[in-house]
C-alpha cells in the first residue's frame, strides 16, 4: 500500500512526461495481472485482457470495447515492446520538452495515437482482403503516440547531438529515424495497417511542427479537455 501511496504522490507532483511513464506502466502492468488472472480460470483466449483492451480495426468491436479508445494508447505489445517504448518516451520525450512545452507533448502523445487508430482502420477498410490475414487485427497504440512527438522534435532539432554510450553524440534527426526503424521491426507480423498507423502518428508530428511555424497550436484542443478533467479530480478530491 505504501508503494501505491507514493506512486500516487508522484503521479499528482510529477510533470506530464512522469505521468506518461506512469501510465504507461501501470496499464501494462493491470493488464499482465488481469491475463494471469484470466489464465488460472481458462477464461478467454490467450493475453485476452492485451487483445480486448488493444485497438481493433473494426467499428464493431470498438462499439462493444469503447474503453480501447483510451487504454490502447497506453498498451505495448509485449515487454521489450515497453522497455523500448519507455526508453524513448523518456529519453526523447526529455528532449522535446527541451524545445516544445508540456502541453504540447501531451497533446501529440494524444493525437499522434488518434491519426493511428483512423489509419489503421482506414486500412482494413479500404483493403478487404487483410481482414482474411491470419496476423494480428488489435493494435497497441504507445509507440505510435511517442512517434508524433518524436517527428515534431526531429523537425525543430534536427541537428541537436545527444551522447549515447560506446557510440558518442548523435543527431537528434539520425536518433529518431533509426528509433523508428527499431519500433517498426518490434512489431509483430508484417501488417501493412500497422505501419499505417505509424505514417498517420507522424504526419501528426509533422502538422504540429507546420502549423506551430505559422502561429496555430494544433494541441489546444486535448489540452483545454486535459485541464477540464484535472479541474474535476481536483474537485474529488
Amino acid at each position: 500500500m505504501n508503494l501505491l501511496r507514493e506512486l500516487k504522490i508522484k503521479y499528482l507532483t510529477g510533470d506530464i512526461l512522469t505521468r506518461l511513464l506512469l501510465i504507461n506502466c501501470g496499464v501494462f502492468v493491470i493488464l499482465l495481472l488481469l491475463d494471469i488472472t484470466f489464465t488460472l480460470f481458462s477464461y478467454g483466449e490467450d493475453k485476452f485482457a492485451f487483445i480486448v483492451c488493444n485497438y481493433p480495426w473494426s467499428p464493431y468491436l470498438i462499439a462493444k470495447r469503447p474503453w480501447c479508445l483510451v487504454t490502447s494508447l497506453f498498451a505495448s505489445g509485449g515487454l521489450w515492446n515497453l522497455l523500448f517504448n519507455m526508453v524513448m518516451l523518456y529519453w526523447l520525450g526529455g528532449v522535446f520538452l527541451r524545445f516544445y512545452t508540456s502541453n504540447n507533448l501531451r497533446g501529440l502523445y494524444i493525437m499522434g495515437g488518434i491519426a493511428g487508430m483512423l489509419l489503421f482502420t482506414a486500412v482494413f477498410m479500404l483493403f478487404p482482403s487483410l481482414q482474411l490475414k491470419d496476423w494480428t487485427q488489435n493494435m497497441p497504440l504507445c509507440s505510435a503516440c511517442i512517434l508524433a512527438f518524436c517527428t515534431a522534435l526531429a523537425l525543430r532539432a534536427p541537428n541537436w547531438t545527444e551522447p549515447i554510450p560506446l557510440v558518442g553524440p548523435i543527431k537528434v534527426k539520425y536518433i529518431v529515424i533509426t528509433l523508428a526503424a527499431v519500433d517498426v521491426a518490434l512489431i509483430p507480423h508484417v501488417n501493412p495497417a500497422y505501419d499505417a498507423a505509424h505514417l498517420g502518428a507522424a504526419a501528426i508530428g509533422w502538422l504540429f511542427y507546420y502549423m506551430l511555424r505559422k502561429g496555430k497550436d494544433i494541441t489546444a484542443p486535448v489540452t483545454a479537455v486535459a485541464v477540464l478533467i484535472d479541474r474535476i479530480f481536483s474537485k474529488k478530491r
